[in-house]
């Protein structure tokens, strides 16, 4: 067996030799768990599994990421929330400060205040695709990421794409999480930013519970070979 540790949560996990190289979700917090070779010398033994130590499972249809997820970091030129239920509780802008969560006395930086980060809950990583026009930056698409219900945001404070780790689906919001979203771009960004996508100002409005995003087209063809997804509704 080969001993490995999630680096969401810090479970101590046992996985078959033949997954050495592979990625399986954890079974506690769902995040992904690279499983690597043992370091030890040929021959010497590895270290015994413990009964209670969880297995990760080996049914890849059960433990692997989805395949139609391509975000890999954050990328720099858009603007990242993390919804609850109803609200937006974090946000992220490429002006280094890092990730921001909702405080009692407004927004702050998560990496001096970890202490106010959940450890549980549904939450969904909101995707504002930016792009630069001849007139200024605007609002090309919104995506949706379903997060790991445990220790998902205990990440914002490690990182900035520490986050990504935490994904375990595409997502979708509810009508409460869309006024938020929509308010959150009223609060930052001048109409002029927004104002010119009808697909996504429709999106925030209807009633819609099943799409992920509000790009024309999700097909692997419409994709920028720079970035893996397009910029362009």
């Amino acid at each position: 067996m080969i001993r490995v540790e999630c680096p969401g949560c810090g479970t101590k996990l046992n996985a078959k030799e033949e997954l050495a190289g592979q990625t399986r979700k954890c079974p506690q917090c769902g995040g992904p768990v690279e499983i690597s070779a043992p370091s030890a010398a040929p021959g010497a033994p590895g270290p015994a599994a413990s009964e209670s130590t969880p297995i990760i499972f080996t049914n890849p249809a059960e433990t692997r990421l989805p395949s139609k997820i391509h975000l890999q970091r954050l990328r720099r030129t858009h603007r990242y929330v993390i919804c609850d239920k109803t609200t937006v509780v974090a946000t992220w802008r490429n002006d280094g400060m890092g990730w921001m969560i909702r405080t009692a006395s407004g927004f702050a930086p998560a990496r001096r205040n970890s202490e106010s980060l959940p450890h549980y809950g549904q939450f969904v990583l909101v995707e504002l695709e930016m792009v630069q026009k001849d007139e200024g930056m605007r609002l090309a698409a919104i995506n949706s990421y379903q997060l790991a219900s445990r220790f998902a945001m205990t990440k914002l404070d490690k990182g900035d794409d520490d986050i990504i780790h935490a994904i375990t689906d595409l997502g979708c919001l509810n009508r409460q999480q869309k006024f938020a979203v929509r308010q959150a771009l009223q609060d930052e960004f001048l109409r002029e930013v927004w104002g010119d996508s009808p697909e996504v100002l429709d999106y925030l409005s209807n009633a819609d519970y099943h799409s992920h995003t509000t790009r024309k087209s999700d097909t692997p063809g419409d994709a920028d070979q720079s970035d893996e997804l397009s910029q362009e509704l």
